[in-house]
């Protein structure tokens, strides 16, 4: 079903909303790390281990800002889908994505049936719909944000 003008309207506040926290989120860390680069280079620590914990915090924001990044091209993708009359329908199949799975994770360009199938065949992809974790250095996935994560599972529990 196509979605209303006042859905597509919500969706887009939505996305404009998470694209403006993402880009300021981004600018906020990327000044951090600028100055605990520094300190890291100049070798002002004065123990080891404090340096290693350093280092170790900065690829984790490191891995947490490429998410953001990932996550900001998949929303402004999106907009652009609104502009060219697009949005709401998967990429993969031409069906219409749900409201609900949209309304859930407003990004999504695939029906949660087709995203399972890319998932499926490629179960190391960093590039799905729903992932918000990198794999980098041998860490865990991280989570972007836990609002992230309770949008991928509402989207999964209104596939169903």
């Amino acid at each position: 079903m196509a979605l209303t003008q006042s859905q597509l309207n919500q969706l887009k506040e939505e996305l404009t909303t998470m694209k403006r926290e993402l880009e300021d989120k981004t600018s906020n860390v990327s000044g951090e790390l600028s100055e605990s680069r520094g300190d890291i280079a100049r070798g002002t620590d004065s123990h080891i281990a404090e340096t290693a914990s350093q280092y170790e915090d900065r690829v984790k924001e490191q891995t947490i800002d490429a998410a953001d990044e990932e996550r900001l091209q998949e929303i402004e993708e999106a907009l652009q889908r609104m502009k060219d009359g697009a949005y709401g329908t998967c990429v993969d199949t031409g069906e219409a994505i749900s409201f609900e799975r949209l309304e859930a994770l407003p990004y999504a360009k695939r029906t949660a049936e087709a995203q399972q199938k890319v998932d499926e065949r490629n179960p190391n992809n960093e590039t799905r719909d729903s992932a918000v974790g990198l794999n980098h250095a041998g860490l865990e996935k991280e989570t972007v944000t836990t609002r992230e994560l309770e949008r991928e599972q509402d989207a999964d529990e209104h596939s169903k």
